[in-house]
């Protein structure tokens, strides 16, 4: 006679074994999840850099740009990068799964020591 079926012995070893894979790969999962949004977080920084540097080199940032010169450092508020046309409205923070308040938000522009203009950001 012919019996349908797995044993118990079988259901067991395979449970197991997929039990020491998820041990095994979930930590290396996460770790990969937790590098690509820092590598997105950084994407988005490096393009907020990007346009704050040309909003300081338009005709938009003029005005800034005459601060900064005048004395070595000047705020520039999100907002204002994305009247000019530079940012879209909604930045996505890929940490907390949110959108940045580009109202509330700044970079820092500081000429430094060498006479190069550097940017530090809120976020």
């Amino acid at each position: 006679m012919k019996k349908n079926g797995y044993t118990i012995l079988e259901l067991v070893t395979v449970i197991a074994i997929l039990s020491i894979a998820a041990v095994i790969l979930i930590p290396k999962i996460n770790s990969a999840i937790k590098t690509s949004r820092a590598d997105q977080l950084e994407e988005v920084r490096e393009n907020v850099i990007h346009a704050a540097d040309v909003y300081l080199n338009n005709k938009c940032g003029y005005e800034q740009h005459k601060v900064l010169v005048e004395n070595g450092n000047v705020r520039l508020y999100l907002i204002d990068l994305n009247s000019c046309g530079l940012i879209d409205n909604k930045i996505y923070n890929p940490m907390n799964n949110e959108y940045f308040n580009i109202e509330n938000e700044y970079v820092d522009a500081y000429i430094d020591q060498v006479g190069m203009i550097d940017y530090k950001l809120s976020f």
